[in-house]
Parts: C-alpha cells; structure tokens; sequence
C-alpha cells in the first residue's frame, strides 16, 4: 500500500527495490521514517519501529494509529485552497490539539510542491488537480491506520534508536536528510555523516541507506557495499532529468 503522507524525499517509486534487497530479519527499524513508505509498502515483521526527531511526523502518525477517525472529521472540513493554505501555515502547532496539529500538517504536506517541510508553497497541477482528496482519505487512513496498530512509535535522535534496536537480528533502513540539501527541519553536516558512518560500522544487525550521489557521500561511506540506482525527476519543475541514488549497506546486496 502507498503510505498516506507527501514528504521531501519520499521513496513511493523507490520502495519495491528498495524491499527487495531486504534480508531476513526479525525487527524492522526505520531511524528516519519521513512519510514511511518502505514500511507501507512491505509485509509486517514481527516487531517494527518507525522513528522520526521531527514532532509533526511522530504526532502524525500517532494520531493516525490511535484516532484515525477523529483525523478524517478534522480534515473533512478542509478545502485544497490557498487560502486554507496560508491559514494551517501561519497558524502555530502548539496551539492545537493533537489530532488538529496532525490534521493540519497533513493538510500542508498534500498541497504544497514536493512534500517540502520548510519554505513551503502551496501547489495544485494544471493537468491532474489538487494532490488532496477529502473522499479518499476514510480509505487511506483507515488503511494506514491499521497497518499502523502493532507498530512503536519513536522520536528520538537516531543515534539512540540505533543503540536502543540493535541485535543481530535487526535490519534497519535509514533515509536520513540528502547531503547539502538544507530543506528539512533537521538538516545534516558532512560532520554528521562521518558519524554515522562510524556508527553503522559497529552494528550488530544489518542496514540499508539511501542517500543522494555525491562524491563526499561516496567517500564517507565508502568501506560499505554500494549501489547506484539511475532515476527521473517526475516532478513539473525537473521532469525528466536523470539523478543518482546511492544504496548503501553492510551485508552484500542480491542482484
């Protein structure tokens, strides 16, 4: 299934080759979950952990497991406009509730240009409409909601999760913040990539990364098995360019 949120970076086109380059494993742990949808499209593990430092994201999906319908009342007063847009914009997520906050940045995420979780723009498409359809969301989020319900739910930086999850056992799949890519709402250091590295070099259990392909990214992670997937930007701005994508792993990846 396609999980139920746009955002920056999403692997909806990615996941099924992603997936198939899993090995056996008992935990499922994604450190950096984003709009998930490595986990929505794969079968259930027997234990599963989405993880994410950003609040709106775990907030989100919380209230999607828990009051997925009270989610749906909130968002069918909702119109894909501009005017709602600039509205749910300008409005503070620490004034609402719970299931408003999650009402409100799914709303944004739908309608603004390439799931962007700063410097949003709201965004409709000449020849398909708005991106944000009040009659399919009971199906969407009661669909996310069940595929949600056995599932921990984190928000931690992903140092932690990596030391809290790991076992010979695990497999984590991590799709943190692109290198020099400053459009999340924690972006990384080449620093910080160099940590992680050393980091991913003492697990016990097994990982994939996804990262973008750049010759630091290369460099650093360059003591791990890696493979080079060739895309096309779909989006109306890049349409039909090519770019890399670097799978990067500590167990040898299956043809």
């Amino acid at each position: 299934m396609v999980g139920p949120l746009s955002y920056l970076g999403g692997k909806n086109r990615l996941a099924r080759k992603i997936i198939s380059l899993i090995p056996q494993h008992t935990t499922y742990v994604e450190p950096f979950c984003g709009g998930a949808q490595v986990f929505f499209h794969k079968e259930p593990s027997e234990v599963e952990i989405l993880n994410d430092l950003n609040d709106d994201i775990f907030n989100f999906l919380r209230v999607c497991k828990l009051h997925h319908a009270e989610l749906v009342r909130c968002l069918d007063y909702c119109i894909a406009s501009r005017r709602w847009f600039d509205l749910f914009e300008k409005t503070p997520p620490e004034t609402l509730t719970d299931i408003q906050r999650a009402a409100r940045f799914f709303f944004l995420q739908k309608n603004c240009y390439g799931g962007l979780i700063v410097r949003r723009n709201f965004t409709v498409s000449i020849e398909d409409g708005s991106n944000y359809n009040p009659a399919s969301l009971p199906k969407l989020l009661e669909r996310a909601h069940e595929r949600l319900l056995n599932v921990q739910l984190e928000c931690l930086p992903y140092e932690k999760v990596l030391q809290k999850c790991d076992r010979a056992e695990t497999f984590f799949y991590l799709d943190p913040p692109y290198f020099n890519r400053p459009y999340y709402k924690f972006n990384m250091e080449e620093k910080d990539y160099v940590a992680m590295a050393v980091l991913l070099a003492q697990l016990k259990g097994r990982f994939l990364l996804s990262l973008n392909d750049t010759p630091e990214t290369r460099r650093i992670f360059s003591d791990f098995e890696i493979r080079t997937l060739q895309l096309v930007y779909s989006s109306q701005r890049t349409a039909g360019k090519r770019y890399n994508e670097l799978l990067i792993a500590n167990y040898k990846l299956p043809q």
